[in-house]
C-alpha cells in the first residue's frame, strides 16, 4: 500500500510543500455560502469570546456595521456598455444575460410568483442601473466583470419570512476575472455608494421594487448581560478545555482531536497508517490519500465491511455530533443578539413575529397528532433544537445578522434554521 502520511504534522508539511488545500469538514458549511462562525476552522476560541462579548454588549461592529440577512431570492447584476446584464450562477457570470434573457429564463417556471419576482425586479434594475453615469458604470462594474449581489424581496412571494414591502436589497459588489471566478469583494460600502448614486438620479424607486442598501441593524445591550456573559464563556471554556487547548488555538485543533478519538474508539485495531488516512478522509475531505481498495487487502473482510458501512452511513451523523455543541452555542447566542436587534426590513416585525410563533405551535401540534412516524420524529427533533437555543418565543422575523471580522463575512441566524426546517416538514413533509 502507498505509504500514508503518518502524523498530523507531516500532513501540514505535505500541504505546505505541495500547495495543497484541505478544508476541515464541518456540517453546515458549504463552498460559496456565507459562514456561521462555527463553520470557520481558522477562528480561535478567543475569537469566539470576542464575538460573544461584543454581541451581548450590542456592539457587533468589527470591520463594518452589522446588517440584516434577508430571506428572499438572490441574483447578480452588472452593467456592460450601458446595458444591464444578469447572472444566477458562475456560467452566467462569465456570459451574463440581458433583460430578455432573464425573462426567458423564468418564463416556464412553475411558480407564477417566482416568475414575477425575477421579471419585475429585472425590469426595474434595467431601468435604474442604466441611469448611472458612464464613469460610475465603469468604476463599479468594470465593463461587465463586476456584479452587484442582491436579494429580491417580493411581498407576494414569501419564503419563511413574510415581508410587507417590495425591495431589492443590495449587498455589495463581487469582482470577477471575466471568467466567472470571484476574485474580490468591494463590500457593503459599494452597495451603499450605488444606492446613493441612484437616489441622486431619482432611480431608486422602480415600478414594483424600491432599491435599498444593506439594512443596518440597531443592537442594544442584553438586559441580562452580567448573567449571559459568564454563561457563554463557560461553554467556550468547556470546549477549549476538553482537549487542553489554549485560547489562541484554532478550533480546527478541537475537531481534529475529536476525530482522532472517534477513529481510535471505532477502529483502534487498525494500523496507525490507516487511521491517519481515515482522519484525512473524514475530517479533511481528502479521499485520495487513503486507497480503500488497498486497505481491503490489508484488513479482514469483517473489518472492511464495518469500515465501508461507517464510511457510507455513519460519517454524516458523526459530523453533526462533532459540530453540534458549537452550532448550539452560536445559534443560542445569535437568538439573543437578534432579540436585542431592531430596524428590520419587515415593516411590521412584531406582527410577523407573532404569526411565526402561532404557525409553528399550531402546525407542529397537527403533525404530532396526525403525521407519519417520520414527520413526527423530524418535527420533535427540530422542536428540541429550537428549545436548546431559546424556544419558540425566541423566534424573530429575520433570517439573521451579517457581520464582517478580519475581512471575512459571517452570519448569526439564531432560530431561523430550525423554523426553516420545521416549516419545510409542515408544508412539504420533507
Amino acid at each position: 500500500m502507498k505509504k500514508l502520511i503518518s502524523t498530523y504534522n507531516e500532513f501540514l508539511i505535505e500541504r505546505i510543500n505541495t500547495n495543497t488545500s484541505y478544508d476541515l469538514i464541518l456540517e453546515g458549511g458549504a463552498a460559496g455560502h456565507m459562514m456561521h462562525p462555527f463553520d470557520d476552522k481558522s477562528l480561535t476560541f478567543d475569537d469566539f469570546r470576542k464575538f460573544v462579548t461584543a454581541g451581548l454588549q450590542g456592539e457587533m461592529t468589527f470591520d463594518e456595521e452589522p446588517t440584516e440577512k434577508t430571506d428572499g431570492q438572490n441574483v447578480f447584476a452588472t452593467v456592460k456598455d450601458g446595458t444591464v446584464m444578469f447572472a444566477r450562477n458562475k456560467g452566467q457570470m462569465q456570459n451574463p444575460i440581458d433583460l430578455k434573457g432573464i425573462t426567458q429564463m423564468f418564463i416556464d417556471h412553475p411558480s407564477e410568483l417566482v416568475r414575477d419576482t425575477f421579471t419585475f425586479a429585472a425590469q426595474d434594475l434595467a431601468s435604474s442601473l442604466s441611469r448611472l453615469s458612464a464613469d460610475d458604470q465603469m468604476k463599479y462594474f468594470n465593463d461587465g466583470k463586476n456584479f452587484m449581489n442582491m436579494e429580491l424581496i417580493y411581498s407576494k412571494n414569501p419564503n419563511v419570512i413574510n415581508y410587507d414591502r417590495d425591495v431589492i436589497q443590495f449587498h455589495g459588489i463581487k469582482e470577477t476575472d471575466g471568467e466567472g471566478n470571484i476574485i474580490g469583494d468591494m463590500g457593503a460600502k459599494s452597495a451603499k455608494d450605488i444606492a446613493k448614486l441612484l437616489d441622486g438620479v431619482n432611480a431608486k424607486a422602480g415600478k414594483v421594487f424600491n432599491i435599498i442598501p444593506p439594512q443596518v441593524l440597531k443592537l442594544r445591550k442584553d438586559v441580562d448581560f452580567d448573567d449571559k456573559l459568564p454563561y457563554f464563556m463557560k461553554k467556550i471554556d468547556a470546549l477549549q478545555n476538553q482537549y487542553k487547548l489554549a485560547g489562541h488555538d484554532e478550533v480546527s485543533r478541537y475537531h481534529e482531536m475529536w476525530w482522532r478519538d472517534e477513529i481510535e474508539k471505532s477502529f483502534g485495531d487498525l494500523t496507525q497508517d490507516i487511521k491517519e488516512g481515515l482522519l484525512l478522509r473524514w475530517a479533511y475531505g481528502d479521499k485520495k490519500t487513503l486507497n480503500m481498495r488497498q486497505v481491503a487487502k490489508e484488513i479482514t473482510p469483517e473489518q472492511m465491511e464495518f469500515l465501508r458501512k461507517y464510511d457510507k452511513a455513519d460519517v454524516n451523523k458523526k459530523y453533526k455530533e462533532n459540530i453540534r455543541p458549537f452550532e448550539d452555542l452560536f445559534l443560542e447566542f445569535g437568538s439573543i443578539v437578534l432579540k436585542n436587534a431592531s430596524n428590520f426590513v419587515a415593516a411590521s416585525p412584531d406582527a410577523e413575529m407573532q404569526r411565526l410563533h402561532n404557525e409553528i405551535r399550531t402546525e407542529a401540534a397537527k403533525i404530532k397528532k396526525g403525521g407519519s412516524v417520520d414527520q413526527i420524529t423530524k418535527v420533535e427533533a427540530e422542536l428540541a433544537r429550537l428549545d436548546r437555543i431559546g424556544g419558540i418565543e425566541s423566534i424573530i422575523p429575520t433570517e439573521g445578522l451579517v457581520f464582517k471580522y478580519n475581512g471575512k463575512i459571517y452570519k448569526l441566524t439564531g432560530t431561523f434554521a430550525a423554523i426553516n426546517q420545521l416549516l419545510g416538514i409542515i408544508k412539504y413533509g420533507r
